[in-house]
């Protein structure tokens, strides 16, 4: 009785290894990385966003500091956003919550062209280099 016990533990086991290798259901994302300019000057600071153009994938988004991203997005066409905020001298909003004191006021600083109505692009390839130049202008 002691051996089949023993046994039943060892296959269950066994069982549970097999099991926790199996493949993962997670797409398969590719380095990407490049360079964001502004009037010619790296951008200091800002978010972008690589969003499936089919809408089939989930979207990457990374930091962009001193001008430089780097992210991980799946293969195809993408639409891309960047955005990039500054305070506003002299204007605060309400915080969150009742008792939080105001927090200084930010804009959008970036041409709608390249964030809510953005107009930029990139073919992330699954082989290859996935380096991409954005040279933004100013409004």
């Amino acid at each position: 009785m002691k051996l089949v016990s023993c046994l039943l533990l060892m296959v269950c086991f066994t069982g549970s290894l097999v099991g926790c290798s199996g493949a993962s259901d997670a797409p398969v994302t590719y380095p990407v990385s490049g360079t964001v300019t502004l009037d010619g000057e790296p951008l200091p600071a800002g978010d972008i966003i690589f969003r499936d153009a089919s809408g089939k994938a989930a979207s990457a988004a990374g930091k962009v500091e001193d001008g430089a991203f780097t992210l991980k997005a799946t293969a195809g066409k993408k639409s891309v956003v960047i955005t990039a905020t500054k305070e506003i001298p002299g204007k605060t909003v309400v915080g969150g919550a009742p008792d939080e004191p105001p927090v200084p006021a930010v804009e959008q600083y970036l041409a709608a062209e390249y964030n809510e109505k953005t107009t930029l692009e990139a073919d992330v390839s699954d082989s290859g280099s996935n380096e991409f130049t954005f040279e933004l202008k100013s409004k």
